[in-house]
């Protein structure tokens, strides 16, 4: 009986390329054969090196040594990552919830504004539109637009925000503007000390969470909308909440559309309930 013998893997150049070309992409434990590779090649260009890298991959070592392999592979199956397993049940969640929130409130008060504090707080007019304004810089400004009695217009990315308006309108059409969250923001905190205004209507723009909870924050103050229609514009989960939250709140809010949406039906169902109790058990002006 004949055996076929295994040809002895090549060295030199052509043992890297054979190498590359048989080695997985990765190994056990995670690392990157190829990387490896190129690693040995930039360390020392040590051709020994890189035949043994081979020889242990076809025999289904790590490739690595024992005392550096070992270390590697105790980190990777989980000794310095987090997986919520010393959570409790439904603490996982909440925990990562609260880290973020914690970082939005940082990102917020570390923030740098594109203009300084005292033009918002003294112009008649502001131009934002060439400025790529964030969220979090929107919410900053916010109060400080508010509180400007010389301000008249606010300019964001192509339109304008009638700061009369804003403080003075009980009824605002803004259908189809291509609003985003920072007009959504910065209407938002003028609808905390409108006290006429009864219909909002944003529907069909480009409003998503960080706008969605900037209006829900304003329906804790405000006690005079009875309409507001966000139908068709970018709503998910954590400004569903939101509005879950100031619906609880709010009496006299009595339409509410956020149909065409990003609302998970989880979400939809909690705003469903909270209205329901919140009306009386009614579902009446409630359109999902």
């Amino acid at each position: 009986m004949s055996t076929k013998r295994k040809a002895p893997a090549p060295t030199g150049a052509a043992g890297k390329r054979k190498a590359a070309e048989d080695a997985p992409d990765t190994i056990e434990g995670g690392e990157d054969v190829l990387g490896i590779l190129d690693a040995i090649d930039d360390d020392d260009g040590n051709e020994g090196d890189e035949a043994a890298l081979q020889s242990a991959l076809e025999n289904g070592d790590d490739g690595l040594g024992d005392e550096l392999g070992d270390e590697l592979e105790g980190e990777l199956e989980g000794e310095n990552t987090f997986d919520g397993s010393e959570l409790g049940e439904g603490e996982e969640e909440d925990e990562l919830s609260e880290v973020e929130d914690g970082q939005s409130e940082v990102a917020d008060e570390d923030v740098q504004l594109p203009v300084e504090e005292s033009e918002l707080q003294t112009a008649s007019e502001v131009d934002f539109s060439s400025m790529g304004i964030s969220a979090a810089q929107a919410r900053k400004m916010a109060p400080l637009l508010c509180a400007n009695t010389e301000l008249t217009i606010i300019k964001c990315e192509g339109h304008e925000l009638t700061v009369s308006d804003l403080r003075e309108e009980d009824e605002l059409e803004w259908d189809s503007e291509e609003y985003h969250d920072v007009e959504a923001i910065f209407i938002a905190e003028y609808l905390k000390t409108n006290k006429v205004m009864v219909r909002l209507d944003l529907a069909r723009n480009s409003i998503a969470d960080a706008g969605a909870a900037a209006l829900a924050l304003a329906l804790h103050e405000n006690s005079t909308l009875e309409y507001l229609n966000l139908e068709g514009n970018s709503l998910a989960e954590k400004g569903c909440k939101a509005l879950c939250e100031a619906v609880a709140s709010n009496s006299t809010l009595s339409y509410l559309n956020v149909m065409y949406n990003g609302i998970p039906s989880s979400g939809q169902q909690d705003l469903r309930d909270v209205w329901t109790k919140a009306h009386g058990g009614s579902q009446l002006g409630l359109h999902l």
